[in-house]
């Protein structure tokens, strides 16, 4: 798996060659996504602040989430690309653990924690294409691998789904 997982990184990793405009959207990308996601985040919650369960949901989806990645990368770390001299980076980052990516959880617990509520599928929908833009972006500059998105991506709906669980059972016990 991890060979699989260093080819498709050597495939979509930029190089030398690299449009220098490509490596600048690349760059906006990786990280201003984030504010986008936090921002309509905000405008959700301001427009909705009588729906007090989806900032409880957006909270706990989030907060669970970050846990959760934060406890698998301290129990197995996995040298991010640039660390074992595979392919080229083209942003500075601390030799930290890559598996999975904090910045993916973030973007993908916001968009699913808004896809699990009706009236937000659509902003939802925005967010999940933002963070799969940061995970291309964060994928092509060399500093994560394809598989470090793709947990932080079944890390993000799975605390998604468990919030949701505990939204549901507590609906039936009141």
């Amino acid at each position: 798996m991890q060979s699989l997982n260093h080819e498709i990184f050597m495939a979509l990793n930029a190089d030398e060659s690299s449009p220098v405009f490509l490596l600048a959207t690349a760059r906006l990308l990786a990280e201003l996504p984030i504010a986008l996601a936090v921002l309509m985040a905000l405008c959700i919650l301001v427009r909705r602040k009588s729906e007090k369960a989806v900032a409880l949901r957006l909270v706990l989806t989030v907060t669970l989430a970050m846990a959760a990645a934060y406890v698998i990368r301290t129990l197995h770390y996995t040298p991010r690309p640039f660390v074992i001299d595979l392919g080229r980076t083209f942003i500075e980052h601390a030799p930290t653990a890559s598996f999975p990516s904090f910045h993916g959880t973030f973007m993908f617990s916001l968009a699913a924690a808004l896809l699990f509520c009706p009236k937000e599928r659509i902003s939802g929908t925005a967010i999940l294409l933002l963070g799969l833009a940061t995970a291309w972006a964060r994928i092509y500059l060399g500093v994560h691998y394809p598989l470090d998105m793709l947990g932080a991506l079944i890390t993000a709906f799975a605390a998604a789904v468990a919030v949701h669980c505990c939204f549901r059972l507590r609906r039936q016990w009141a």
